[in-house]
């Protein structure tokens, strides 16, 4: 057998390599990127703060979704940069769903999965940033301390902080699996 750097000698035959085990589908992956990007997706939708005294910038009483609190940021007339980065880790959490769907979708055809449990890590890694970044500014975003943040928290911003995490379970999976 030849060895890296080594000549072949003449007249032999270089055999294939080992097949390995057979590409195959990954439900659990894809069972589990698929719930991360419909809980990424849905947090737009569902409330993210029971009632309560909070507002979105200091001003207007917040809107509960998470569709409201991303318009109510974009409305502010000259948000701080953090703020403007929250803003866009809530769209972010969204598109991050999205994308997190269509790999979840591709995990149950029999193909090599690891790129794309690949490109789901990076994605859920991002999502869970935004996720952090956005509790860390809370007292700009939604004018709650990080613990009056989570008193008050209802199913949309779980839904938020969740979806990165069960993404990067989900792309940990395709990546072990192949």
């Amino acid at each position: 057998m030849a060895q890296l750097g080594r000549a072949v000698p003449a007249g032999s035959v270089m055999s294939a390599p080992p097949a390995g085990r057979p590409v195959r589908p990954d439900p659990v992956a894809a069972v589990l990127l698929l719930v991360a990007g419909g809980a990424g997706i849905w947090q737009l939708f569902a409330p993210w703060l029971k009632a309560g005294p909070a507002t979105v910038g200091g001003g207007d009483p917040v809107a509960r979704g998470g569709w409201q609190v991303y318009r109510a940021l974009r409305l502010l007339p000259a948000p701080a940069p953090e703020v403007v980065w929250a803003t866009l880790a809530v769209l972010g959490g969204a598109v991050a769903g999205g994308a997190l769907i269509v790999l979840g979708l591709a995990m149950f055809a029999p193909i090599n999965h690891r790129p794309l449990g690949a490109a789901g890590l990076l994605i859920s890694l991002l999502s869970m940033a935004g996720a952090l970044w956005v509790i860390m500014q809370a007292r700009q975003v939604v004018d709650l301390g990080v613990f009056g943040l989570f008193g008050q928290a209802g199913v949309g911003l779980y839904l938020f902080l969740g979806s990165g995490l069960v993404g990067l379970i989900g792309a940990w999976k395709a990546l072990s699996t192949g």
